[in-house]
């Protein structure tokens, strides 16, 4: 199955902090394969005790003339990265990065968010135009600029999701219908018709929330409503298979998967009726791992390599964490180096802070043994 690229995203669709895995949909559709595992639930509190992994920065992406801050928001996985650059103005220019020299494609929004790349240099992304009306526009690189991707009519929102490797891009488009409602539609967007689009026969179970798309397809799902505050779950050819609670949680929401592992966090309330968050992951075979001292974990890559947010309760500041499967591998030094994207690849795209500044630089980091 072709890949895109994945990053880290705040963006209306996400939950939370999201940070969506970009995959095709098109297994998702068409497969009638249920994840293959058996899930479990025994908790093992994972060792925060550190791998022994040496990771160390490799490069500070260049950033174009006028700009002062950059972020990576997605890779190929073969060494090239895209994201965004900004400067006093706040307007985003969306890059792609490679061999320490970038393509520039050009001016958005404030609000403009890289959302995937593919092995043939495409990349796409989304121009949000409001938060308490949400309105957007998504788009995909072609001829060396941004190109809006084609709607129907009553369109106030196209959001691409994932891009193949032959160019089709998979995504939801949100519509206002003639008697006033609001729908939406997963969507593809043909590599070799740019000019075109499908409405595609894929609905999501009731009070679903789309979180991320395996390799295979399977559809990472959050549940709300109805069916409480702790229900999680991978979806295929309309079947549900809910992944186990961890014990304790009062709530649990998942944020990426990748080759079949799960990250997410879980609210647990402590003797003092406080309450606090974990990260977590659930492996291939349904083993629920507590990631200890951390509060979150939002990216994980095929290799089983976790991005986690420590817990500063713990450690005093919020430090992001490296795990490689349930063994913490790396703490960075500055809590404001903040993991961005983890690439098939095992290189770690951050953001690095500039000295006496506010401003971040985009940094690629590999693990040296």
């Amino acid at each position: 199955m072709p890949k895109s690229g994945r990053g880290h995203d705040s963006a209306r669709h996400d939950v939370g902090k999201v940070v969506m895995r970009s995959r095709t949909l098109r297994g998702a559709a068409l497969s009638a394969v249920l994840l293959a595992g058996t899930l479990h639930t025994p908790a093992a509190a994972a060792s925060a005790t550190a791998a022994g992994c040496a990771w160390k920065m490799s490069a500070q992406l260049p950033l174009p003339p006028g700009t002062t801050s950059g972020m990576v928001w997605a890779t190929d996985n073969q060494g090239s990265y895209s994201g965004t650059a900004w400067g006093a103005d706040g307007k985003r220019r969306v890059l792609t990065w490679k061999n320490g020299t970038f393509i520039d494609y050009g001016t958005g929004t404030a609000r403009t968010r890289v959302k995937g790349q593919n092995r043939a240099g495409t990349v796409i992304g989304f121009n949000s135009g409001g938060w308490i009306v949400p309105t957007g526009e998504g788009w995909r690189t072609r001829n060396g600029r941004m190109e809006p991707l084609p709607k129907p009519p009553g369109t106030f929102e196209s959001y691409p999701i994932a891009i193949e490797d032959d160019g089709d891009v998979f995504g939801q488009i949100s519509v206002t219908a003639d008697d006033g409602a609001v729908r939406r539609s997963f969507v593809r967007w043909p590599g070799d018709r740019p000019d075109t689009f499908e409405i595609l026969p894929l609905t999501l179970p009731k009070d679903a929330v789309l979180a991320g798309i395996d390799d295979d397809g399977t559809i990472l799902l959050n549940f709300n409503g109805r069916q409480g505050t702790y229900a999680v779950g991978l979806w295929r050819d309309g079947v549900v298979t809910y992944l186990p609670k961890v014990p304790g949680a009062t709530h649990t929401i998942v944020r990426a998967i990748s080759n079949g592992r799960v990250v997410g966090d879980t609210t647990h309330r402590d003797s003092a009726g406080l309450y606090h968050t974990d990260g977590v992951l659930w492996d291939q075979d349904g083993t629920v791992h507590v990631l200890a001292d951390t509060s979150s974990a939002g990216q994980i890559n095929r290799n089983g390599l976790v991005g986690a947010d420590s817990d500063g309760r713990a450690n005093h500041d919020f430090f992001h964490h490296v795990w490689r499967l349930g063994t913490l591998d790396f703490t960075f030094p500055d809590p404001d180096d903040r993991v961005t994207v983890l690439a098939d690849d095992d290189t770690i795209a951050t953001t690095h802070p500039v000295p006496g500044t506010t401003d971040v630089r985009p940094a690629i980091w590999h693990c040296v043994r």
